[in-house]
């Protein structure tokens, strides 16, 4: 227990060190947490020699992938088109069979061939979703695209293990047959249980009165989520991750997404880190050197030869150009599931050291590319995503947000005119003022709007206006002081309920601040000179 603790401190002090270094010089933080793990790692400076930590990093990818999932409720799946799902199988059939004669070319065996083609295959579920989500192009054309093949991948992973051990002759035809038939039943009936669970269990449990009081509880039960839903994924057969995206996923059509998510957000950010640096622990500098032009040209050849093949597949299948372009820029890299790949090829004797370290370099290597080549499909993207592509969704980001929706709430959302009211979302942290608004018709979040979270959730950067009507001053002074950081142009209107605070929430960012005591008084003394009228002479 004590080397597992010295361990995760190491990489945690690494990682933070290199991440800062690394967004110093205008880099993605990841590249610095691959690094720190390759620099401390067995192979470097042997800090750190792995071990319990790599079970830290497999919890790491499951809460991510949990996290994102109460990004896309059923609905939202649906909506990333057949053609989405399409792309993602008929990219890893290619991209398998491409895999598989290059190294054949290279000499190498029809086993290791198959299991090189396999591995290259998958790309990154953990590091594209959350770069996606980071630049709000989740719900981009070439974000759906991206998220449609990738999920795609997931799905196939185990399919792909059988596959190689059958290659390997490590097993029989018949017994993967088996195997894979009780891990689709297995899994069907997980689907089932955790559809259950999301429609009868979590509405009942989000509405005790204490839950609503203590965000706590909503933060163990978020990690309780996210980590059963992974475990019990394995124990069925199939990737831990892929079960928690399932789960957030079912839970992501509940109104209480919002809120699950901005309390597993914390747990989800440390254990992210040390995944990313898990990663690259199993670098090898030194092999590195000595490999160097085998290393660069195979992940050369990886990188770009996986962009090309999603590009010519999303093309084929009617996707503008700027999309397919952005989502092979998305998916060029090589994958965590691609470990369980390369493991279980190793075990099975289909894969020798050599072959082994140069799919870790590459992997390494082109996930440390993956920040740059994302935020640049971004940019590429921006004219072909008005081409018609998988299931168009259209801009859902609200001009006016509204937290609470209280009494003052209530007022200030129902004198909207229509046509700026379908355009305002309520936040609210009480679900029976979130089943309030919506049983009026308005759009509603359940949602703590001191966290900064909720607020991007909620499309704070692309708003226009946010009224803070909460009568907790301190409340509102946290709101104001996030949401100016985050949109220094954002128009701010905020409640001050006593005149006492309204410099501070002034000072924190909010303007007009409406001063309740003074506006109390003003109307008072309206109300005096309407009654009394002048004072008759003396």
């Amino acid at each position: 227990m004590h080397e597992t603790l010295v361990d995760v401190l190491v990489l945690l002090g690494a990682a933070l060190a290199l991440g800062a270094l690394a967004e110093r010089f205008r880099q993605s933080a990841v590249l610095g947490y691959l690094v720190a793990g390759t620099l401390v790692g067995p192979n470097g400076l042997a800090w750190v020699g792995g071990g319990d930590v790599h079970g830290l990093a497999d919890l790491g990818a499951a809460v991510l992938l949990f996290s994102i999932g109460t990004e896309f409720s059923l609905d939202h799946l649906k909506r990333l088109g057949s053609r989405a799902f399409g792309a993602g199988v008929l990219q890893v059939a290619f991209t398998t069979v491409a895999g598989f004669a290059v190294a054949r070319l290279a000499g190498l065996p029809a086993s290791t061939s198959f299991a090189v083609g396999a591995i290259v295959s998958l790309s990154s579920t953990a590091v594209i979703a959350r770069l996606l989500a980071e630049r709000q192009a989740l719900d981009r054309a070439h974000g759906r695209l991206s998220m449609g093949v990738l999920l795609t991948q997931d799905l196939a992973v185990v399919p792909l293990v059988l596959a190689v051990s059958i290659a390997a002759g490590d097993l029989g035809l018949a017994a993967a047959t088996t195997a894979a038939g009780k891990t689709a039943l297995y899994g069907g009936g997980l689907a089932f249980a955790f559809l259950l669970l999301v429609r009868f269990v979590v509405p009942r449990f989000f509405r005790q009165p204490g839950v609503s009081r203590n965000r706590e509880l909503v933060a163990v039960f978020a990690a309780t989520c996210a980590l059963g839903s992974a475990l019990a994924a394995e124990a069925v057969g199939l990737p831990a991750a892929l079960g928690a995206f399932l789960a957030g996923a079912l839970l992501g059509g509940s109104p209480f997404a919002t809120v699950v998510r901005s309390e597993v957000a914390p747990l989800r950010t440390l254990l992210l880190t040390v995944f990313f640096a898990a990663i690259g622990l199993s670098g090898d500098p030194a092999w590195v050197a000595a490999n160097l032009g085998p290393s660069i040209g195979i992940t050369a050849l990886v990188v770009l030869g996986k962009a090309a093949i999603v590009f010519g597949i999303a093309r084929i299948l009617g996707f503008a150009p700027g999309v397919a372009i952005a989502a092979g820029l998305c998916l060029a890299q090589v994958g965590e599931f691609s470990f369980v790949l390369a493991q279980s090829a190793r075990a099975a004797g289909s894969l020798d050291p050599q072959v082994f370290s140069l799919i870790v370099t590459a992997t390494i290597v082109s996930l440390a590319l993956a920040p740059p080549a994302v935020a640049l499909a971004g940019r590429l993207a921006t004219g072909g995503s008005k081409a018609p592509a998988a299931s168009p969704v259209a801009d859902r980001s609200p001009q006016v947000l509204v937290v609470g929706f209280g009494p003052a709430g209530q007022v200030a959302v129902e004198r909207l005119p229509p046509d700026l009211l379908a355009r305002t979302l309520v936040i609210d942290a009480n679900p029976s003022l979130v089943s309030l608004a919506r049983s009026r018709g308005f759009a509603a979040e359940l949602g703590d709007a001191t966290r900064a979270d909720v607020l991007e959730h909620a499309g704070l950067r692309g708003a226009r206006a946010l009224a803070i009507t909460v009568s907790d001053h301190e409340v509102t002074r946290q709101v104001a002081e996030l949401s100016r950081l985050a949109a220094p142009d954002l128009a701010i209107l905020a409640r001050a309920r006593y005149h006492l605070a309204a410099a501070a929430i002034a000072q924190a960012g909010a303007d007009p601040v409406i001063d309740e005591e003074q506006l109390v008084g003003e109307r008072i003394a309206a109300g005096i000179v309407r009654v009394a009228g002048t004072a008759p002479a003396a």
